[in-house]
């Protein structure tokens, strides 16, 4: 990794931007435009060759703030349960047993939308503890969207990111979050133990 490319995605700030960006499902000249710089300034702070003024980093706190407050239950429900380990390793389910990632292929409903977020995902099974919770939580309620929600990457951990995949990208990422946590959810939704 070259020294430019390790600045860049040291930046804080330029993670914060990629976040966002994909959190909303924004093109870059959208988010430039919340911001209030042009593109090509915008584009420059996350190649790490210039730093935004505090005017731009105070309005990209106030949409990550709103942002916040917009989180889904099931967003909440699975930063919950995850903010409860506190230790990343676990997060990654370093002590789950048998398959830990699933790579899957993703397709967007728009194009634009296409442009500007991964064409695949890769999902990790959280650690056991956070399975065993999650798994209660599904034969109770079998809300899928938690499970998927709990395997996706951070950065791009939001219903928001999901509501834009196509209805088949949706599912095969829900199936295979599914596999991941609960490998026999099959049975808790055929109505067995």
């Amino acid at each position: 990794m070259s020294a430019q490319a390790k600045k860049r995605s040291s930046d804080p700030v330029a993670q914060r931007l990629r976040h966002f960006q994909v959190s909303q499902g924004l093109a870059w000249r959208e988010v430039a435009e919340r911001l209030g710089v042009s593109r090509g300034m915008l584009m420059m702070a996350l190649r790490g060759d210039r730093r935004l003024s505090s005017k731009p980093l105070f309005k990209l706190e106030e949409a990550e703030r709103e942002n916040a407050d917009r989180r889904s239950a099931s967003e909440r429900i699975v930063d919950r349960y995850i903010d409860d380990q506190g230790v990343v390793p676990q997060i990654l389910g370093q002590d789950r047993k048998g398959k830990e990632t699933a790579c899957i292929a993703v397709d967007y409903e728009s194009d634009r939308t296409s442009r500007n977020l991964p064409g695949k995902v890769l999902l990790a099974a959280p650690a056991e503890q956070i399975c065993r919770k999650l798994q209660s939580l599904f034969a109770e309620t079998l809300d899928t969207r938690v499970i998927a929600l709990a395997s996706l990457p951070e950065e791009i951990r939001s219903d928001g990111f999901i509501r834009q995949l196509t209805a088949e990208s949706r599912a095969r990422l829900t199936k295979a979050a599914l596999d991941l946590v609960i490998p026999d959810w099959r049975i808790l939704v055929a109505g067995g133990k």
